[in-house]
């Protein structure tokens, strides 16, 4: 999808909605929005470089992705226990 919109509208002006921050890092310009009043405008990579609300939101998305990576690590090694046990079938988790 997002291969579509910036092919299909490279010459418009896009407003994105985005929970993963990820996508619009090669958009023009970031409006970071907090409690319905605008707070930062600018190019991603400005507001990454210096400290701002879209630099914490996007390094706090990051921080939350690893721990997810360590939950989904937790799940395999239950389901490979079970396994190794003879219990047969999947883990419940």
């Amino acid at each position: 999808m997002q291969r579509v919109i910036r092919e299909k509208f490279s010459k418009h002006t896009v407003i994105a909605v985005a929970h993963k921050l990820d996508t619009v890092l090669d958009f023009d310009k970031v409006a970071v929005l907090d409690g319905g009043r605008l707070v930062e405008f600018d190019n991603p990579y400005e507001l990454l470089a210096r400290p701002s609300a879209f630099a914490k939101l996007y390094n706090s998305s990051k921080q939350e992705m690893s721990d997810d990576d360590l939950v989904d690590d937790v799940e395999v090694e239950v389901e490979a226990d079970g396994e190794r046990e003879g219990e047969g079938g999947s883990a419940g988790v």
